[in-house]
């Protein structure tokens, strides 16, 4: 694999994969009655109609491992639990994934407290199913039998805060999708995601170490016995 292609940025287009079922599952509400679950169609059509998510990713190199500090393309990270899923790594994918600005200016009353609830599990659903495509993709594109990815902000050992250097790894280009960061480490649109995804075959997921119990979006049990392998 060449150095320019490794510098490449990438911009991939997410189709957008919303039903009101996965909603009205999201909404959380055990009997939805039928307007709520019209309210929710309404608005999934009205998302449909104006979403545009994408994402930017490039193809990066390990250059190091010393301890919990990770070189990528000259970038420094610090998590251990990074550190570990990578060490036997040559190549990376990092990524800037948005649902976009475009949901974010539905004409939406803010008094209306329900729809602008429910607009905000559309976005996250949009959002959710964009990485999982995107993941996907960048499977077949680069031939990985098996990925797993991390997220600043998803567990302690790599805090929000970790995201800066890894926007510093694409150079401003983050604006070619319309996604800020802010000083604080927050991203612009809000329902926007940062990461890196990796060649994996343990299955590992950051929600086995995580201890956001109540997370809606929980994909997998905590495991203290991963926690100590990993952090102990």
């Amino acid at each position: 694999m060449s150095n320019s292609e490794e510098k490449i940025i990438h911009q991939v287009e997410l189709p957008v994969k919303l039903d009101t079922a996965s909603v009205t599952k999201r909404l959380r509400f055990r009997n939805a009655s039928n307007r709520l679950e019209e309210m929710a169609r309404e608005l999934a059509d009205m998302a449909l109609a104006a979403a545009r998510p994408r994402a930017i990713y490039q193809v990066s190199r390990v250059l190091s491992i010393d301890g919990a500090i990770v070189d990528i393309d000259g970038i420094r990270f610090t998590s251990r639990v990074l550190s570990k899923n990578l060490v036997n790594q040559n190549t990376v994918y990092p990524f800037i994934a948005t649902a976009g600005r475009e949901l974010d200016e539905l004409p939406v009353p803010a008094t209306d407290v329900m729809r602008r609830f429910c607009l905000d599990v559309i976005k996250t659903v949009v959002l959710v199913s964009g990485i999982d495509y995107l993941s996907d993709y960048l499977k077949e594109k680069y031939s990985i039998d098996s990925a797993a990815l991390m997220n600043p902000g998803e567990i302690d050992d790599w805090p929000l805060a970790q995201q800066k250097p890894l926007f510093a790894l694409f150079g401003g280009a983050e604006s070619q999708i319309g996604v800020a960061l802010s000083e604080s480490g927050v991203m612009k649109p809000i329902k926007s995601r940062s990461g890196i995804l990796f060649p994996n075959d343990t299955g590992f997921l950051s929600c086995l170490l995580c201890t956001q119990f109540k997370c809606p979006g929980r994909r997998a049990a905590y495991n203290p016995e991963l926690v100590k392998e990993y952090l102990g």
